[in-house]
Order: structure tokens, then C-alpha cells, then sequence
């Protein structure tokens, strides 16, 4: 997710520097935007048309721009959450790229018999890790909901890729 990894940077470095650049991203335009780049990596996904590395970076990356659009308008442009939430995203994306991503063909197979049944268990599936994310966009009075959701859908992410590159 090199894209989520860098648009979380970068709206790091937006937020700090209080550029101009950032009332352009706290505009309906750009939650229109973001909406439709989600609804389409989502639809990607399902109907399996890009790859899941793609249509998970494509849906991080998308849901981030609608945050940030939707949540500005109820706190202050200066809130701390609008700069450690994308840094804290971009560390734990890169961590478990670096540490398990790239290293998943060499993983035993203890280690793989346990990442397949946590795949198969129903409460950590995909599905409803995106619903818990899209509900979590919309709760605004739990501001620490947004990076719960996506903290689960970067473990989830992580453990998909890991297991289509022991697949292959």
C-alpha cells in the first residue's frame, strides 16, 4: 500500500505546515472525490478486477481523503489527530510491509496454518472490516474510531497479501 503510505506522509507534512493546499482537500468536491474513488476500489475488489494490493491501497488511500474532508469541518484545523493519525497510519503500513509482507515466503508452516485460520474466521473478514471502516467515517464524536477500523484493515490487509504470496 505505497500509495496510502505516501498520501498519509504527505498529509502529515500538509497538516504541519498548514499549507494552502489543505482547504482545497476540506471541500465537498474532495469528499465527492473521495467517496467515488472508494465505491469504485471497493467495486474493483469485488468483482475482482484489480488486484487486492490495488483495490486495499485504492480503498486506504480513498477513505483518508474523505476523512480528512469530512472530519474538518467538525474540529479545528489545528487538532493534533490530523497529523499523528496519518504518520501513525504510514509507520504501522510500513512496519508490517517491511517485517511480514516481504518476508512472507519464508514463513513456516505453523505460522501459515495459524494466518489461514485466522483468514477463515468470520469476524475478521474483509467484508466486515470495511463496513466497521465506512461506519467509523461517519461517527465523528469517536474520534478515535477512524484509526481502530483502519488499524483492522491494515492487519487484514497484511494478512491476504501475505498469504497470495505463499499462493504463488
Amino acid at each position: 500500500m505505497i500509495g496510502f503510505i505516501i498520501c498519509s506522509v504527505s498529509l502529515a507534512a500538509l497538516v504541519q505546515n498548514q499549507n494552502q493546499f489543505l482547504s482545497l482537500l476540506a471541500t465537498p468536491v474532495a469528499l465527492g472525490v473521495g467517496l467515488a474513488l472508494m465505491a469504485a476500489s471497493l467495486l474493483a475488489g469485488y468483482f475482482k478486477k484489480a488486484p487486492t494490493v490495488i483495490w486495499h491501497d485504492g480503498f486506504a488511500t480513498s477513505g483518508l481523503l474523505v476523512w480528512y474532508a469530512y472530519w474538518m469541518q467538525e474540529f479545528n484545523y489545528d487538532a493534533p489527530m490530523f497529523f499523528f493519525f496519518p504518520l501513525y497510519f504510514a509507520l504501522l503500513t510500513s512496519i508490517v510491509t517491511i517485517t511480514l509482507i516481504n518476508k512472507s515466503e519464508y514463513f513456516d508452516l505453523e505460522s501459515i496454518r495459524h494466518l489461514r485460520h485466522l483468514e477463515k474466521n468470520s469476524y475478521f473478514n474483509i467484508g466486515t472490516i470495511v463496513v466497521f471502516v465506512l461506519i467509523s467515517l461517519l461517527i465523528t464524536r469517536h474520534y478515535m474510531l477512524y484509526p481502530i477500523a483502519m488499524t483492522f484493515f491494515i492487519i487484514r490487509h497484511t494478512m491476504t497479501v501475505c498469504l497470495e504470496i505463499i499462493d504463488s
